[in-house]
């Protein structure tokens, strides 16, 4: 119990006179002592929630969402990123496997460029009806090299540019047809590899057959093997390079019916299926696109000259003798004024830079 002083000193010791004291009296505040109010607390804002976690690239391609940036597949200026996009575009939409993606996105490119088959068609068609002047002027430049005549040469070469002219045989669109098939083979070449390097969803379970996993090889070498002959054929035809196998030389001829094939095999064959099952489907459309050039109707639907067939000269050599006879005769050439000119240049650098003759 504590003593309270009231008014005219009066000590209060009871709890009751106590508590009515303390009703009327007001206590001490921060103010009175201080001459400051305390300030009421701002508003809070509520606290933020946390972001939500980011959403895996299987739950990205469920909901049927690109995932091309997510992977790094996406790039504004290589066209292989567009021809990506393509394919996933179709493989969502379409909902087909991959094998099947990959097929309909080759046959829809090679469709829309078709202009390109055309013009080696076209070309094919001008120098199958010139073919006797064009093997003449070869001849007279194999001549003029064996004998070592640099002027007969340039001669040679002016009178076949003029000629070629006068026909409008441009070689420089056959430099164009072999440049834009191997842009479009690249495009769609690189497209598929970095997809099945990312092992893109979907690629492991998209093939069909024997080759379920579109991202491993094939394992029977079927794919491969099919590729290769192929594109023999399609080598042989000429449907892709502006130039039939009758108007290659023959070391040109043996090396892209025979050598080209056997190449091409063992390189697929450690290229995953995926890659394999495009460079088919990219063969065979070509294969098409040959027999279908072949037909009269067609030709003239497109304005391609009808193909001019010379009487074939029986060979008593076969191509491999004519490419070793041909080697043989090269290797015989005299060297020509640029290459002495050449040589005697090379000379000169080592007899500069070899020690001095002393004299005995």
């Amino acid at each position: 119990m504590q003593y309270h002083r009231v008014k005219n000193l009066v000590w209060v010791r009871s709890r009751k006179t106590l508590s009515k004291f303390l009703g009327i009296v007001r206590c001490i505040s921060a103010k009175d002592v201080f001459n400051y109010t305390a300030q009421t607390a701002p508003d809070i804002p509520p606290m933020p929630l946390p972001p939500p976690p980011a959403r895996s690239i299987e739950e990205m391609v469920e909901a049927g969402e690109s995932v091309l940036g997510e992977l790094g597949l996406l790039s504004w200026w290589k066209p292989s990123s567009y021809f990506r996009m393509a394919l996933e575009g179709i493989h969502m939409h379409a909902d087909i496997p991959w094998w099947a993606t990959i097929v309909c996105a080759t046959v829809a490119l090679r469709l829309a460029l078709i202009i390109v088959p055309i013009m080696s068609q076209r070309l094919v068609a001008k120098q199958s009806k010139y073919k006797k002047e064009l093997d003449d002027f070869r001849m007279r430049l194999e001549d003029a090299r064996k004998e070592g005549n640099n002027l007969l040469q340039q001669q040679i070469f002016l009178e076949q540019r003029d000629f070629l002219k006068s026909k409008d045989i441009r070689l420089g669109r056959q430099f164009f047809i072999l440049l834009a098939n191997g842009g479009v083979f690249a495009t769609q070449f690189f497209a598929i590899r970095k997809m099945v390097d990312v092992n893109y969803p979907g690629l492991s379970t998209g093939g069909t057959a024997w080759f379920t996993d579109l991202t491993a090889t094939d394992p029977y070498y079927a794919l491969p093997l099919i590729s290769a002959v192929t594109m023999g054929l399609v080598t042989r035809v000429g449907i892709e390079m502006g130039t039939s196998a009758d108007q290659m030389t023959p070391m040109m001829r043996l090396g892209m019916q025979y050598a080209l094939p056997v190449v091409i095999f063992a390189v697929s064959s450690q290229f995953a299926t995926g890659l394999c099952v495009y460079w088919c489907a990219s063969n065979l459309i070509s294969l098409i696109y040959a027999g279908a050039f072949r037909t009269e109707a067609i030709r003239k639907l497109f304005n391609i000259p009808p193909l001019v067939h010379q009487p074939k000269i029986r060979k008593n050599r076969s191509t491999i003798k004519e490419v070793m006879a041909s080697y043989k005769a090269n290797k015989s050439i005299p060297p020509t004024f640029a290459q002495l000119k050449e040589q005697d240049l090379q000379q000169f650098k080592k007899a500069g830079r070899g020690k001095p003759i002393v004299k005995s």
